[in-house]
């Protein structure tokens, strides 16, 4: 009985505390910290594995010169996006400086495996090649789950602008 008993905590321990060091707000800032710096050093394949096979995004970029981008889709239509965006960083010479205020990361006792991500960003990025520097802000929303294989972006909403 005292094996049961052991095997059974053993189990909660592992299925809800587990998720609580995986999907704590550090390693959560961690997380996005080491996506952010992917896109950024134009690894778009590397970023996309991060990606579940069943992620749902929504994007509302409007900080483009030429007009707001929407991306609504899975994991085709973002990767897609990603590879695109990324292709000009290391051309453009772009370097980028982030803050994330208001950082929640919320998870359930019914969902253990998932956390659910929020914050409002402001981002200054530089293109130093062309000596020009764009202010956007926006509202963020991701969920996060620990798989097997670690943790991957099930769901992405982000409405950017250029900042005020």
């Amino acid at each position: 009985m005292k094996t049961v008993l052991g095997l059974m905590l053993i189990a909660a321990a592992t299925v809800w505390g587990w998720p609580a060091i995986a999907l704590s707000d550090n390693a959560a800032i961690g997380y996005l910290d080491a996506l952010e710096a992917l896109s950024m050093q134009g690894r778009a394949e590397e970023y996309c594995e991060h990606m579940h096979e069943d992620v749902t995004v929504s994007v509302s970029d409007a900080t483009s010169m030429h007009g707001a981008v929407r991306i609504e889709g899975g994991k085709k239509e973002w990767c897609d996006y990603i590879a695109f965006a990324t292709k000009g960083m290391s051309l453009l010479g772009m370097e980028s400086q982030v803050t994330r205020n208001g950082l929640t990361v919320t998870r359930s006792w019914r969902h253990p495996w998932t956390a659910e991500v929020s914050y409002e960003e402001q981002r200054t990025s530089t293109m130093t090649r062309v000596n020009a520097t764009l202010r956007t802000e926006s509202a963020d929303q991701w969920t996060l789950v620990q798989t097997l294989s670690g943790i991957k972006v099930l769901r992405l909403k982000v409405d950017s602008r250029i900042a005020r």
